[in-house]
């Protein structure tokens, strides 16, 4: 199964949980990452119901293998940074996207987050 090749050869040393756990935080923050509140570890924490700790975690491990990448924003509070996750552009995460949600869903996603916060364009129906 082309699922499963991919995931062994973009997790390579991971246990099955830990890659689970890694495609589920890497769906999310393709996912999430358009909206116009930024896509956080703190935000993820909050949707999830993990702990900031598990989350940071396992977004260090997609930073360290070059599947996301973070970008500093001011802090939804209005004081200090947090950090802004996408999902970043290259050979291996277009295998994984690919394999998790076909090769149309790929093309139309655009290069991630717009940095001024614009809203996406509203979906027009198939013809």
């Amino acid at each position: 199964m082309l699922v499963e090749r991919i995931l062994g050869e973009v997790f390579p040393e991971e246990t099955g949980a830990a890659r689970l756990q890694q495609v589920g935080l890497f769906t999310l923050i393709f996912v999430l990452q358009n909206d116009k509140e930024p896509v956080t570890a703190s935000r993820i924490a909050a949707l999830s119901g993990q702990a900031h700790s598990e989350v940071s975690r396992q977004v260090q491990k997609l930073l360290k293998i070059g599947l996301v990448e973070r970008t500093a924003v001011t802090s939804p509070h209005g004081r200090g940074r947090a950090w802004h996750l996408s999902v970043k552009r290259g050979p291996e995460s277009k295998k994984l996207l690919e394999a998790l949600f076909g090769a149309e869903i790929v093309k139309s996603a655009g290069k991630g987050p717009s940095k001024t916060g614009t809203k996406a364009r509203p979906r027009t129906p198939p013809r």
